[in-house]
């Protein structure tokens, strides 16, 4: 993919904790999407090296669960001139990755935070709540439907 106008969803968290797994559970949702121009990865977590990829796409979706955010979720963008409070390659932010992303290999890649309320992080439970998972499902028919949109030609 070389992408020109290509979308890259990235997902993180640990499933194993809980909710902080909604992340990569919506990126296993979307692999049953049958889009052109789609990526989608996870991890556990951002890593500085995520940044050199990033400038590949015209836009990427940072997917992850959050407790700050009202219930099912929040979609927003990173503003073109986001600079970070804190550059730390150990656990680092989306708004840095972006930052690093634009400022050291000058991407133009839009970029959005697609924040799903999770509300149980205890370690050693690989399920998500029945709130969590309900808010999942709300998260996973909105960005699809973005998604589609986009690949139909609108912006996402």
């Amino acid at each position: 993919m070389d992408g020109s106008s290509a979308t890259l969803v990235l997902g993180y968290g640990n499933p194993a904790r809980g909710d902080d797994g909604l992340g990569p559970a919506l990126i296993e949702r979307l692999a049953t999407l049958a889009l052109e121009d789609l990526e989608t990865r996870v991890d556990y977590q951002l890593c500085v090296e995520d940044a050199l990829d990033i400038g590949d796409f015209d836009q990427v979706i940072f997917v992850d669960a959050s407790i700050d955010v009202a219930p099912p979720y929040l979609h927003y963008p990173l503003p073109a001139t986001v600079i970070p409070a804190t550059l730390d390659t150990h656990g680092i932010s989306p708004e840095a990755l972006i930052h690093l992303a634009r400022t050291l290999f000058g991407a133009e890649t839009k970029a959005s935070i697609l924040a799903i309320r999770g509300y149980d992080f205890e370690p050693f439970s690989e399920s998500l709540s029945a709130e969590a998972a309900r808010n999942l499902d709300a998260a996973f028919n909105y960005l699809a439907e973005k998604l589609r949109e986009r690949e139909a030609g609108a912006e996402c």
